[in-house]
């Protein structure tokens, strides 16, 4: 028996105060909710307009053999786009963890055409690191397939400015998402990216590894600038409000100060 909206108001102010509190909450969250949109299609279909597939790497290494891994890494990426460059295989990147969690890892980036690319290479050399000398160093690796956000556009290769002394240092951010948010993350991104348009560097998220994780990367050409960048974005409006609504999407946030190696694209 349904009761009328003024025998209801009735019952409620007959009851205690504590009980009344929390009918009136569960009363109010049933009459707000709202049905859940099917999604209508992938979401990698939603978010990204383009076929490339990013693998992103990380290798946690001795810290007593960091300076031996980095040789041998170079001469082994060298060899690895010697032999690929004709089939489009591209080395997006290589950087040293210089501020973060774990400083003794290193983040390598690439990227292959589509999947049918990666699939050329599953159990092949590339795709298990078959290297002793690297397997010699290497305490812990891990990987991820990744898709491109099409707000962020595909990365190139970056040179130094003609009046830098050092390299750019390279800011990652990775934000783990709560379930069923990426698209609204996607929505979002896609107006706050056109706030610092000149230091985006990659903006992928996880089809493969660690589900809902989104991976940002950011160029600067050194702390200072990093700074001004930031005070530049916050200045203008509509970016707090951005923040805002991005925040409540997130579960858990890392950032990361990368510089490059020495054989990096990025630099």
């Amino acid at each position: 028996m349904y009761l009328s909206n003024y025998n209801r108001l009735k019952f409620l102010c007959s009851i205690q105060p504590k009980f009344r509190k929390l009918i009136i909450r569960t009363l109010s969250a049933s009459l707000l909710s709202k049905r859940i949109e099917q999604p209508k299609d992938a979401h990698s279909n939603l978010l990204t307009n383009d076929e490339h597939v990013f693998e992103v790497q990380h290798h946690v290494v001795k810290p007593s053999a960091m300076n031996d891994y980095e040789l041998i890494f170079n001469d082994y990426t060298s060899q690895l786009k010697e032999k690929n460059s004709s089939n489009g295989l591209v080395h997006t990147g290589s950087w040293k963890v210089h501020i973060g969690n774990i400083q003794n890892q290193y983040v390598h980036i690439w990227m292959y055409k589509n999947f049918a690319h990666l699939d050329e290479f599953v159990g092949s050399p590339k795709s298990n690191l078959n290297s002793n000398k690297l397997h010699e160093h290497i305490v812990q690796h891990s990987n991820q397939i990744c898709l491109p956000f099409s707000y962020f556009g595909i990365p190139q290769p970056r040179s130094k400015s003609d009046d830098q002394s050092s390299p750019n240092i390279y800011e990652m951010r990775s934000y783990w998402l709560k379930p069923g948010t990426l698209i609204e993350w996607g929505n979002l991104w896609h107006k706050g990216v056109q706030y610092r348009p000149d230091a985006k560097v990659l903006g992928v998220f996880s089809q493969i590894g660690e589900l809902y994780n989104v991976h940002h990367m950011w160029s600067y050409q050194n702390f200072q600038h990093r700074k001004q960048m930031r005070t530049n974005a916050w200045a203008k409006p509509g970016w707090s409000e951005n923040v805002e609504y991005t925040v409540r999407l997130i579960h858990k946030m890392e950032s990361k100060i990368l510089v490059p190696l020495k054989n990096s694209p990025m630099q």
